[in-house]
């Protein structure tokens, strides 16, 4: 089907455009990304979101008396919480858009991506809907982690830092 162009007024013929021809033609008229800006931005608001994990984890340490190890696990209960409460309200969402990869790395990152899809697939249902897409996405991350932590373990093992019992 022949296209006219707006700036030459030349018309195409787009059907017999090869892949190649297409990607040069569409990166042409692709927008330029700030990468400087977005690398930027994505450090700082990691870095803040690490700068409130260790606030909160000074408070537990301060508050109830408890040392750096006892309080990562409600540190991170907390980031959690506050990430899907911030999803719910959709607040995450636009922090997200404007920190661009620096709120999708941490903990915060993973609960909200959970919470999307839960949010998302609601209308079909707990299991099928809710519990089935929630996992789609947790899944992956999951077996990455085991994964790495056993490949991890092995190489420990190896360089004779971990196993004791072997």
């Amino acid at each position: 089907m022949p296209a006219k162009t707006k700036r030459s007024g030349v018309k195409l013929q787009l059907d017999s455009l090869t892949p190649q021809a297409y990607k040069q033609m569409a990166k042409k008229h692709e927008p330029s990304r700030p990468v400087l800006k977005n690398c930027l931005r994505a450090f700082v608001s990691g870095g803040l979101i690490c700068l409130i994990g260790q606030a909160i984890q000074q408070f537990f340490m301060a508050n109830f008396d408890m040392n750096p190890r006892e309080a990562a696990s409600p540190t991170v209960a907390v980031l959690i919480l506050s990430s899907v409460i911030l999803t719910c309200f959709g607040v995450y969402d636009k922090l997200a858009q404007w920190c661009g990869a620096g709120t999708a790395v941490p903990v915060t990152g993973f609960a909200n991506s959970m919470c999307s899809a839960a949010l998302e697939y609601r209308s079909e249902g707990i299991v099928l809907g809710m519990a089935t897409n929630m996992f789609k996405i947790a899944g992956s991350v999951i077996v990455f982690g085991v994964v790495a932590a056993f490949i991890i373990g092995i190489v420990y093992i190896f360089l004779g830092h971990g196993g004791g019992h072997i």
